[in-house]
C-alpha cells in the first residue's frame, strides 16, 4: 500500500504548510512527495551532499514516518480491520485442517487396534496350534485331486511324446491311416533312442514343455491384478498353437499316405483344409483340452493342499492382513505429518498477525517512497552543484542497501512491518 492517501501534494500557494513537532523538536512538513524533496534537497545543503551524512539522515526519515503512520488511527483501524478479517479466515482453514487431523488420528487408533489385534490371534495360533481344526473335506479333495493329477500326467506323456514323435519323426506307412495308429507308437521312446540320443531328449522334452506350461497357469493365476489374466491367456494361446502344429503335422501324414493310394487327383492338404478334418480335432482335444484340464485341477489340488495345513493357512492369511493394516498405517501417519506441518504454518501466519494487532501496521512502500522522495531532492542537491556521478552512485548504493536491510531486518518485523 503506497502512501498515496497520505502524502498530500499542496497545489495552491496561499495554502499555509502544515507543521508537526517530533520527539527532537525538530519542525518537518505534514508527508508528502514534495515536502520531503525539499528536505532532502534542504538536509543535503547543510551537510554539503556529504555521503557519510546520508545514513543517519536516513534513518531519521524512517522514524518521522514510522511516526506519523502510527499516529494515522484512521488507517491504523482500516488495516487492523483487514487483519482481524485475514486471522478468521486463517483460524477458520486451521479448524478444518485439525478436524481431518483428528479424522486421520481416529483411523490410525483403529489400524493399529487391528494390528495388535491380529497380532496376539497369529501369536495364540503359534502357541496353541489346536484352536485350528483341520479340514477333513479338503484332506479328501486334495487326495483325489492328487490322484486325478498322475493320471492325467502319465497320460499327457505318453500322448505328447508319441505325438510329437510322429509328427517330427516316425515314418508313417499305409497302415497308420487310422489316427490311433498315427498319434499312439508305443515304441516311440525306443525308436527314438535307436534314431539317435538327441530325438528322445526331443521327444521326452516336448511333455515337460506342456506340463511346465500348465504349472504357469497355476502360479498366475496365485498372482494379484489384472496382468495374471493377459499372461495366463498368452500361455494357453502359445500351447493351442503348439497342438495346432502337431495335429497339422499328423493329419498331413495321414492326408499324404492317402493321396499316395488314390487313383484320383487330390489338392495339397493346408491348414484350412485340416481345420475340416475330425481327425484334427481329435488330436487337439486329447491333447490340449486335456492340458488345460490338468492345470486347472493341478492350480485346485494345490489350494486343497493349502488349506489342508490349516495352521499355516490361517497364519499366512493373517500375517497378510497384517502387512495391509501396516501399509495403511503408514499412508495415514505421512497424512498426519502433512496436516501437522499445514496446520503449524497456518498457526505461525495467524501469529504473525497478531503480533502486527499489538502494535501499529506499517507497511514497507509506507517507508520506501517516502525515502526515494527524500533521496530524490538529496540527488537533486548534488546535481546542482556538480558533484561527480561516482558519488552520486555511492550515495545511491547507500540508500538502497539502507531500503533492504531495512525490508528484512528482525527490528522491522517486530514492529509490525510487514512485507508489501
Amino acid at each position: 500500500m503506497a502512501l498515496k492517501d497520505i502524502f498530500i501534494t499542496q497545489k495552491s500557494a496561499d495554502k499555509r504548510q502544515n507543521f508537526q513537532q517530533n520527539e527532537t523538536g525538530d519542525s518537518i512538513a505534514l508527508i508528502s512527495g514534495a515536502s520531503y524533496t525539499a528536505k532532502g534537497t534542504k538536509d543535503a545543503g547543510y551537510c554539503g551532499g556529504s555521503s557519510q551524512a546520508l545514513l543517519p539522515k536516513l534513518h531519521a526519515v524512517y522514524m518521522q514516518l514510522t511516526r506519523y503512520i502510527q499516529q494515522d488511527e484512521i488507517k491504523q483501524s482500516e488495516r487492523k480491520s483487514s487483519i482481524k478479517q485475514e486471522i478468521s479466515g486463517l483460524e477458520a482453514k486451521k479448524a478444518n485442517a485439525e478436524n481431518r487431523f483428528n479424522t486421520e488420528q481416529d483411523k490410525l487408533t483403529h489400524e493399529e487396534n487391528k494390528i495388535e489385534k491380529t497380532t496376539k490371534e497369529i501369536d495364540e495360533i503359534k502357541e496353541n496350534p489346536k484352536i485350528i481344526s483341520g479340514d477333513s473335506f479338503a484332506k479328501t479333495s486334495f487326495w483325489i485331486g492328487l490322484m486325478i493329477i498322475v493320471i492325467l500326467t502319465v497320460y499327457l506323456f505318453v500322448f505328447y511324446s508319441s505325438a510329437a514323435y510322429s509328427a517330427f519323426f516316425k515314418d508313417f506307412t499305409p497302415d497308420d491311416t487310422k489316427i490311433t495308429q498315427a498319434i499312439f507308437d508305443s515304441q516311440a521312446i525306443g525308436k527314438a533312442l535307436s534314431d539317435g540320443i538327441t530325438e528322445l531328449i526331443f521327444i521326452l522334452a516336448i511333455p515337460a514343455v506342456f506340463l511346465g506350461l500348465g504349472f504357469l497357469i497355476h502360479k498366475f493365476s496365485d498372482e494379484k491384478g489384472f496382468a495374471k489374466y493377459f499372461k495366463i491367456t498368452g500361455l494357453i494361446v502359445v500351447t493351442f498353437i503348439f497342438d495346432v502344429i502337431i495335429a497339422y503335422a499328423i493329419v498331413k501324414e495321414i492326408y499324404d499316405i492317402k493321396v499316395g493310394g488314390s487313383f484320383t487327383e487330390m489338392p495339397e492338404m493346408n491348414l484350412e483344409m485340416a481345420f475340416k478334418e475330425i481327425n484334427f480335432w481329435i488330436i487337439i482335444f486329447a491333447g490340449f483340452v486335456v492340458y488345460i484340464i490338468w492345470g486347472l485341477v493341478f492350480s485346485f489340488t494345490m489350494k486343497e493342499y493349502e488349506k489342508m495345513d490349516k495352521v499355516r493357512f490361517a497364519i499366512k492369511n493373517k500375517e497378510q492382513k497384517l502387512i495391509e493394516y501396516k501399509t495403511d498405517c503408514k499412508q495415514i501417519r505421512e497424512k498426519l505429518v502433512s496436516l501437522r506441518s499445514e496446520i503449524n504454518n497456518i498457526q505461525s501466519e495467524i501469529d504473525k498477525l497478531r503480533i502486527q494487532l499489538e502494535s501499529y501496521v506499517l507497511y514497507f512502500n509506507d517507508v520506501r517512497e517516502g525515502v526515494n522522495n527524500y533521496f530524490t531532492g538529496w540527488v537533486g542537491y548534488l546535481k546542482s552543484t556538480s558533484s561527480s556521478q561516482a558519488h552520486i552512485q555511492e550515495c545511491e548504493h547507500i540508500k538502497e542497501k539502507f531500503l533492504s536491510e531495512l525490508k528484512n531486518s528482525d527490528f522491522i518485523k517486530s514492529n509490525a512491518v510487514a512485507k508489501n
